[in-house]
Protein backbone atom coordinates (compact mmCIF):
# COMPACT_ATOMS: atom_id res chain seq x y z
CA UNK A 1 0.00 0.00 0.00
CA UNK A 2 2.84 2.38 0.93
CA UNK A 3 4.56 1.80 -2.41
CA UNK A 4 1.32 2.27 -4.36
CA UNK A 5 0.70 5.61 -2.66
CA UNK A 6 4.26 6.66 -3.45
CA UNK A 7 3.81 5.89 -7.15
CA UNK A 8 0.42 7.60 -7.12
CA UNK A 9 1.94 10.70 -5.55
CA UNK A 10 4.78 10.69 -8.08
CA UNK A 11 2.41 10.83 -11.04
CA UNK A 12 -0.31 13.04 -9.48
CA UNK A 13 1.73 15.83 -7.85
CA UNK A 14 2.68 17.39 -11.23
CA UNK A 15 -0.99 18.33 -11.59
CA UNK A 16 -0.62 20.86 -8.74
CA UNK A 17 1.38 23.38 -10.82
CA UNK A 18 -0.59 22.32 -13.91
CA UNK A 19 -3.79 23.61 -12.28
CA UNK A 20 -2.19 26.99 -11.49
CA UNK A 21 -0.93 27.34 -15.06
CA UNK A 22 -4.22 26.40 -16.71
CA UNK A 23 -6.25 28.68 -14.44
CA UNK A 24 -3.89 31.63 -14.97
CA UNK A 25 -4.00 31.13 -18.75
CA UNK A 26 -7.81 31.39 -18.65
CA UNK A 27 -8.24 29.77 -22.06
CA UNK A 28 -10.87 27.20 -21.20
CA UNK A 29 -10.59 23.59 -22.29
CA UNK A 30 -8.99 23.74 -25.72
CA UNK A 31 -5.84 22.58 -27.53
CA UNK A 32 -3.82 25.44 -26.05
CA UNK A 33 -4.85 24.52 -22.51
CA UNK A 34 -3.96 20.90 -23.25
CA UNK A 35 -0.53 21.97 -24.50
CA UNK A 36 0.01 23.74 -21.16
CA UNK A 37 -0.99 20.58 -19.27
CA UNK A 38 1.48 18.44 -21.22
CA UNK A 39 4.25 21.04 -21.05
CA UNK A 40 4.05 21.68 -17.31
CA UNK A 41 3.71 17.98 -16.53
CA UNK A 42 6.75 17.20 -18.69
CA UNK A 43 8.73 19.93 -16.92
CA UNK A 44 7.99 18.40 -13.50
CA UNK A 45 9.10 15.01 -14.84
CA UNK A 46 12.40 16.59 -15.92
CA UNK A 47 12.87 17.88 -12.37
CA UNK A 48 11.91 14.49 -10.98
CA UNK A 49 14.61 12.83 -13.08
CA UNK A 50 17.30 14.83 -11.32
CA UNK A 51 15.69 14.20 -7.95
CA UNK A 52 15.41 10.44 -8.54
CA UNK A 53 19.03 10.36 -9.68
CA UNK A 54 20.05 11.88 -6.33
CA UNK A 55 18.77 8.72 -4.59
CA UNK A 56 16.78 10.59 -1.88
CA UNK A 57 16.81 8.73 1.43
CA UNK A 58 13.08 9.04 2.10
CA UNK A 59 12.22 7.57 -1.31
CA UNK A 60 14.63 4.70 -0.75
CA UNK A 61 12.71 3.94 2.44
CA UNK A 62 9.36 3.99 0.67
CA UNK A 63 10.63 2.13 -2.38
CA UNK A 64 13.63 -0.10 -2.90
CA UNK A 65 16.76 1.24 -4.56
CA UNK A 66 15.93 -0.92 -7.58
CA UNK A 67 12.44 0.58 -7.85
CA UNK A 68 13.83 4.11 -7.68
CA UNK A 69 16.30 3.28 -10.47
CA UNK A 70 13.54 1.69 -12.53
CA UNK A 71 11.34 4.76 -12.12
CA UNK A 72 14.28 6.92 -13.18
CA UNK A 73 14.97 4.82 -16.28
CA UNK A 74 11.36 4.49 -17.47
CA UNK A 75 9.96 7.99 -16.77
CA UNK A 76 11.96 9.56 -19.64
CA UNK A 77 9.80 7.73 -22.17
CA UNK A 78 6.71 9.46 -20.79
CA UNK A 79 8.65 12.72 -20.59
CA UNK A 80 9.53 12.61 -24.30
CA UNK A 81 5.96 11.69 -25.28
CA UNK A 82 4.49 14.58 -23.28
CA UNK A 83 7.15 17.05 -24.44
CA UNK A 84 6.67 16.10 -28.08
CA UNK A 85 2.88 16.35 -27.81
CA UNK A 86 3.23 19.74 -26.09
CA UNK A 87 5.27 21.05 -29.03
CA UNK A 88 2.89 19.65 -31.66
CA UNK A 89 -0.15 21.17 -29.93
CA UNK A 90 1.58 24.55 -29.73
CA UNK A 91 2.33 24.43 -33.47
CA UNK A 92 -1.26 23.34 -34.15
CA UNK A 93 -2.72 26.43 -32.46
CA UNK A 94 -0.48 28.83 -34.35
CA UNK A 95 2.78 29.09 -32.41
CA UNK A 96 6.00 29.00 -34.44
CA UNK A 97 9.62 28.02 -33.88
CA UNK A 98 10.81 31.56 -34.62
CA UNK A 99 10.91 32.81 -31.02
CA UNK A 100 13.83 32.48 -28.62
CA UNK A 101 11.64 30.55 -26.18
CA UNK A 102 10.60 28.03 -28.84
CA UNK A 103 14.18 27.54 -30.07
CA UNK A 104 15.39 26.92 -26.50
CA UNK A 105 12.56 24.41 -25.97
CA UNK A 106 13.37 22.58 -29.21
CA UNK A 107 17.07 22.45 -28.36
CA UNK A 108 16.30 21.09 -24.89
CA UNK A 109 13.99 18.44 -26.36
CA UNK A 110 16.63 17.30 -28.87
CA UNK A 111 19.32 17.14 -26.17
CA UNK A 112 17.05 15.18 -23.85
CA UNK A 113 16.18 12.80 -26.67
CA UNK A 114 19.86 12.20 -27.44
CA UNK A 115 20.74 11.93 -23.74
CA UNK A 116 17.93 9.49 -22.97
CA UNK A 117 18.69 7.38 -26.04
CA UNK A 118 22.40 7.23 -25.19
CA UNK A 119 21.60 6.27 -21.59
CA UNK A 120 19.33 3.46 -22.76
CA UNK A 121 21.98 2.29 -25.18
CA UNK A 122 25.06 2.59 -22.97
CA UNK A 123 24.31 1.94 -19.32
CA UNK A 124 20.66 1.99 -18.23
CA UNK A 125 19.25 -1.29 -16.96
CA UNK A 126 16.01 -1.97 -18.81
CA UNK A 127 14.13 -4.98 -20.13
CA UNK A 128 16.33 -4.80 -23.23
CA UNK A 129 19.48 -5.24 -21.17
CA UNK A 130 18.60 -8.86 -20.49
CA UNK A 131 18.51 -9.68 -24.21
CA UNK A 132 21.78 -11.07 -25.55
CA UNK A 133 21.48 -9.28 -28.89
CA UNK A 134 21.11 -5.89 -27.19
CA UNK A 135 23.93 -6.64 -24.76
CA UNK A 136 26.18 -7.48 -27.71
CA UNK A 137 25.31 -4.20 -29.47
CA UNK A 138 26.00 -2.24 -26.27
CA UNK A 139 29.37 -3.93 -25.80
CA UNK A 140 30.28 -3.24 -29.43
CA UNK A 141 29.34 0.45 -29.18
CA UNK A 142 31.24 0.87 -25.90
CA UNK A 143 34.35 -0.83 -27.32
CA UNK A 144 34.42 1.08 -30.60
CA UNK A 145 33.76 4.35 -28.83
CA UNK A 146 36.46 3.71 -26.24
CA UNK A 147 33.87 4.16 -23.51
CA UNK A 148 33.66 2.75 -20.02
CA UNK A 149 30.61 2.61 -17.77
CA UNK A 150 32.01 5.54 -15.76
CA UNK A 151 32.65 7.64 -18.89
CA UNK A 152 29.15 6.96 -20.18
CA UNK A 153 27.65 8.10 -16.88
CA UNK A 154 29.86 11.20 -16.90
CA UNK A 155 28.52 12.08 -20.36
CA UNK A 156 25.02 11.73 -18.96
CA UNK A 157 25.77 14.64 -16.61
CA UNK A 158 25.31 16.89 -19.65
CA UNK A 159 21.62 16.60 -18.84
CA UNK A 160 22.20 19.18 -16.08
CA UNK A 161 22.71 22.14 -18.47
CA UNK A 162 19.84 20.73 -20.54
CA UNK A 163 17.66 21.01 -17.44
CA UNK A 164 18.64 24.69 -17.22
CA UNK A 165 17.55 25.13 -20.84
CA UNK A 166 14.15 23.67 -19.98
CA UNK A 167 13.94 26.07 -17.04
CA UNK A 168 14.72 29.01 -19.34
CA UNK A 169 12.05 27.79 -21.78
CA UNK A 170 9.43 27.75 -19.02
CA UNK A 171 10.44 31.09 -17.48
CA UNK A 172 10.14 32.77 -20.90
CA UNK A 173 6.62 31.40 -21.45
CA UNK A 174 3.78 33.92 -21.39
CA UNK A 175 1.94 31.68 -18.92
CA UNK A 176 4.85 32.08 -16.49
CA UNK A 177 4.23 35.80 -16.06
CA UNK A 178 4.77 36.29 -12.34
CA UNK A 179 2.02 38.92 -12.18
CA UNK A 180 -0.65 36.43 -13.26
CA UNK A 181 0.86 33.14 -12.16
CA UNK A 182 3.15 33.66 -9.14
CA UNK A 183 2.39 30.33 -7.46
CA UNK A 184 2.66 28.12 -10.53
CA UNK A 185 5.89 29.69 -11.74
CA UNK A 186 7.44 29.68 -8.27
CA UNK A 187 6.65 25.99 -7.83
CA UNK A 188 8.38 25.06 -11.09
CA UNK A 189 11.45 27.23 -10.55
CA UNK A 190 11.96 26.13 -6.95
CA UNK A 191 11.46 22.44 -7.77
CA UNK A 192 13.95 22.58 -10.63
CA UNK A 193 16.55 24.40 -8.51
CA UNK A 194 16.07 22.02 -5.58
CA UNK A 195 16.21 18.93 -7.81
CA UNK A 196 19.37 20.08 -9.57
CA UNK A 197 21.07 20.97 -6.28
CA UNK A 198 20.08 17.58 -4.83
CA UNK A 199 21.58 15.81 -7.84
CA UNK A 200 24.78 17.89 -7.81
CA UNK A 201 25.18 17.33 -4.07
CA UNK A 202 24.74 13.58 -4.60
CA UNK A 203 27.33 13.50 -7.37
CA UNK A 204 29.85 15.60 -5.44
CA UNK A 205 29.43 13.70 -2.19
CA UNK A 206 29.72 10.46 -4.14
CA UNK A 207 33.04 11.55 -5.59
CA UNK A 208 34.27 12.54 -2.12
CA UNK A 209 33.38 9.10 -0.77
CA UNK A 210 35.40 7.55 -3.58
CA UNK A 211 38.27 9.93 -2.85
CA UNK A 212 38.27 11.56 -6.31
Amino acid sequence: MKQRLTYLGFFLTPFIPVIFYVVSAGTGYDAYALSIVFGVYAFVLVCNQFYLASQPAFLLKLLSAKQVRTLHSTSPLLLLALGGTHALLKLNVGFTLSTTQAVIGLLAFVLFFVGILSALMLFANTILTKRMAFAAIRTNVMTKGGLTHQKARAMHNLMVPTGLLVLAHVVLASTSDFTYNPWGMSMLVLWMVYSLLSYLNYRLSGRKRRGT
